[in-house]
């Protein structure tokens, strides 16, 4: 029984079992891209009698353009170049070595067909397919002569061209970046990675033509976001939070609140009413504008001007700079929750709430050191 049990450990199924949403995705794309391979088909039969003609690679193809999109193997260049070169080049075999046997040419045939899929960097399984399936029916196929491209060209990119179509209906991503496209067009990922590192990676685990550095570098950063989270999670904002508090009122004179930013450093600062309840905050950038704006005016006035508007600048309050808080939570939430928050998003600070009572604020600097001393 252990036996049996070691056994099915090891060669029984790796693969997660599939959501049945990613089930009937799946083969109804497939059943999509082999109806229009099978519709061209019989359209080119009106034309031209067996022009086209299905072959069975590409029911391979077609797996893995609906059932793995991401993998670099289902990507266009593969499936129709890889495809493509692998009957070229078994075409060409046959004709200037027919007198060789089956066995023989079947070898050279896939064997080389590989080997040009991948200094082409077009590497797709069903080519290995399409080449041994040339040399096994080269009697029945030879007579259409290099008309064999056609059907396995166009039929090939027809798949694909559904694929696209299908998983942007599906809001599945398929289409990747090239490799030179990746490295100018996409952002730096969140990793401390360079895509180069995320390649080397790949190469390194033997992995590249099952996942791009693009895939890897989500998956990475995806398992960075939740073990942290995970480590984060009984931790609540109310350990975590500053509770000394610096407050200013809506009627705070902003001479009052620039002597506040300029004894301390801080980036903004919370408005409270007379129950010590949240309802707004001032940023020092905000003051800096105002009184920009204020020494700009008074430059340009007169001086009968700036003694009547005298008494209009010393009742400026810090409501007139108020915005509306950014963000809140209470005091109990895990500070596994706001990581996400903190991610998308440049917040000045996290106020914390008892109910609706402002009772501490969390900035960047608590995060990162709550961070360090789990760390330890």
């Amino acid at each position: 029984m252990l036996f049996i049990q070691t056994l099915w450990q090891r060669l029984g199924p790796v693969a997660s079992r599939p959501s049945w949403k990613e089930l009937a995705r799946s083969s109804i794309g497939v059943g999509l891209g082999v109806a229009l391979a099978c519709l061209l088909v019989v359209l080119a039969d009106y034309v031209h009698p067996h022009l086209l003609f299905l072959f069975a690679p590409l029911g391979a193809s077609a797996v893995l353009v609906f059932a793995v999109p991401s993998s670099p193997l289902a990507q266009p260049w593969n499936c129709i170049i890889g495809n493509s070169v692998s009957a070229l080049y078994t075409l060409l075999l046959l004709w200037v070595l027919p007198f060789l046997p089956h066995t023989v040419l079947a070898t050279l045939a896939v064997a080389g067909a590989v080997a040009l899929m991948l200094l082409l960097r077009a590497l797709h399984p069903p080519g290995g397919a399409v080449a041994l399936m040339m040399v096994l029916a080269a009697e029945q196929l030879l007579p259409v002569d290099w008309l064999l491209l056609l059907p396995v060209t166009m039929l090939s990119a027809a798949v694909v061209a559904v694929g696209v179509l299908y998983h942007r209906a599906c809001g599945r991503s398929y289409l990747q970046h090239s490799l030179a496209a990746t490295k100018t067009q996409r952002p730096s990922t969140r990793l401390a990675l360079s895509e180069d590192d995320l390649q080397q990676l790949l190469q390194r685990f033997e992995q590249s033509y099952n996942l791009t550095p693009e895939d890897l570098g989500d998956l990475l950063a995806a398992a960075e976001e939740d073990a942290i989270k995970r480590r984060m999670s009984s931790v609540n904002c109310g350990t975590v939070m500053s509770s000394t508090l610096l407050t200013i009122g809506v009627k705070t004179p902003l001479e009052e609140v620039a002597e506040l930013f300029h004894r301390h450093l801080i980036k903004s600062l919370p408005v409270v009413d007379n129950q010590g309840e949240l309802i707004g905050r001032v940023l020092r950038a905000d003051l800096f504008d105002w009184l920009w704006q204020d020494h700009h005016a008074r430059q340009q006035q007169t001086l009968w001007k700036r003694l009547r508007n005298k008494s209009a600048k010393e009742q400026s309050t810090a409501k007139d700079l108020m915005r509306m808080p950014e963000m809140s939570v209470q005091e109990d939430t895990p500070m596994g929750d706001l990581l996400q928050e903190l991610a998308s998003h440049d917040v000045q600070f996290i106020a914390v709430l008892r109910e609706k009572v402002l009772v501490g604020v969390i900035t960047r600097s608590d995060v990162i050191r709550t961070l360090l001393a789990l760390n330890q």
